[in-house]
């Protein structure tokens, strides 16, 4: 039972790894299609699409495969699959080393969440003058969401501090060092992943990413989606702040003190790569710099990653089947008659043998049944008398050639008699 689970995990994550390298393909073919678009948009669009990639593995399961076939032994055996891999030690090896590393990435998570409350209960108040100007930036931005402003040693950068009782936190010499158009923006910047509830979004996708750490399809999305994220936001501060161009000018001020802060706290800076592809943004002209995404292309794109999807998921390249094993017989008194006479009349079916009701005289036999080799004539039976067969008995005789004709009785099942008087 827990083999023939290994394989059905195995095979559905490795279609599903296929499946979603597919979909990330749509993905940026669409993205590619749309560079004007809302960054809000295209980053609910990657949302919905690293949704669509984690749950790929498990609609394998649900969804009817197409061309699939019972497999003779059991596991994720496929009649269509382009690949068919055999179980052995290697999938305990692969499973294995696939929970360890989920285990590490999820207690670094686990880590990410105590070191941002951390942050938060170690900062201190800010100052009233900065606490009065976060006020009015709250009352001018969309949302209800609330959040202090404070002030820390730890980082070196402002942070969004979210989840419970949410924060933004400033280092002290950078309120000293920017004008206050340049820390209004900055605090606009860091509302905005509040407001947008990023704090949450950000935990769920780095969860997707500690569970399915080896598939390329989250690792890319993952990574477009916080590039998404922090353009989103710079849409909020323009939006308010009516010009690019200055904040631009900040960022890149910000960019040389900034230094690295736990995986779960969004904030302005990010990577050098990601900040000049943030900046090349802000520059570019005729772009939607919408705060809210776009119902209809959203829905329009969705719809093509749903329906992709649904077509993707009954598809199964690649299947993962166990061993075919012998099973042996341990008490088949039943069906000894019918082994004899497949050893005269070999056959390779399934078959159904009503056993004879004869009244008892003798205690119940027992016959081991194992492998029977092929006889020239098969030998007069003994006389054998059985106990009343309260069942009819299906049994499953395999016959290879290449053994030398030997017999395996594969499976063995017995009908109660209430239901063969039903049939």
């Amino acid at each position: 039972m827990t083999a023939w689970v290994g394989a059905e995990i195995a095979g559905s994550v490795a279609n599903g790894i296929i499946e979603g390298v597919a979909l990330s393909v749509l993905l940026w073919l669409i993205l590619r299609l749309t560079p004007r678009a809302a960054a809000a948009t295209r980053y609910a669009l990657c949302g919905l699409a690293l949704t669509f990639v984690a749950a790929l593995p498990v609609a394998q399961g649900w969804l009817p495969r197409l061309g699939a076939t019972a497999a003779g032994a059991g596991g994720s055996g496929h009649g269509g699959s382009l690949l068919t891999l055999t179980a052995g030690t290697w999938l305990i090896w692969v499973l294995g080393a696939w929970a360890l590393g989920s285990l590490v990435l999820m207690a670094r998570v686990g880590w990410g969440l105590v070191a941002l409350g951390g942050l938060k209960r170690r900062a201190a108040a800010a100052p009233a003058e900065v606490l009065e100007r976060f006020e009015g930036i709250m009352q001018g931005c969309p949302g209800r969401r609330r959040a202090r402003v404070l002030i820390s040693d730890d980082v070196a950068g402002p942070v969004a501090a979210g989840m419970v009782k949410p924060a933004v936190l400033l280092p002290a010499f950078l309120v000293e060092q920017l004008s206050d158009a340049e820390l209004d923006q900055v605090l606009t910047h860091e509302l905005a992943h509040i407001r947008r509830w990023d704090d949450w979004t950000n935990l769920a996708q780095k969860v997707v990413e500690a569970l399915l750490f080896f598939h390329p399809a989250v690792i890319w999305i993952g990574r477009r989606l916080s590039l998404e994220r922090e353009i989103a936001c710079d849409d909020w501060v323009v939006g308010l702040a009516g010009t690019a161009r200055p904040y631009a000018t900040c960022l890149t001020r910000l960019a040389a003190i900034h230094r690295a802060t736990p995986q779960l706290a969004p904030g302005a800076l990010a990577g050098r790569p990601q900040l000049s592809i943030r900046v090349e943004a802000l520059l570019e002209g005729g772009r939607d710099r919408r705060r809210r995404s776009s119902r209809g292309a959203l829905a329009a794109a969705a719809a093509t990653l749903a329906v992709t999807v649904f077509a993707a998921a009954p598809l199964a390249p690649v299947s993962v089947a166990l061993p075919a094993r012998p099973v042996s017989l341990a008490r088949a008194a039943v069906a000894a008659p019918a082994l004899r006479a497949a050893v005269a009349r070999p056959v390779v079916a399934m078959k159904a043998v009503r056993p004879r009701r004869v009244r008892p005289r003798a205690p119940l036999a027992t016959v081991e049944a194992r492998s029977v080799a092929p006889v020239s004539a098969p030998p007069e039976p003994a006389p054998l008398r059985v106990a009343p067969a309260p069942a009819m008995v299906l049994y499953v005789v395999y016959v290879d050639g290449g053994d030398a004709g030997w017999i395996r009785i594969l499976w063995v099942h017995a009908i109660p008699a209430q239901a063969v008087n039903r049939t």
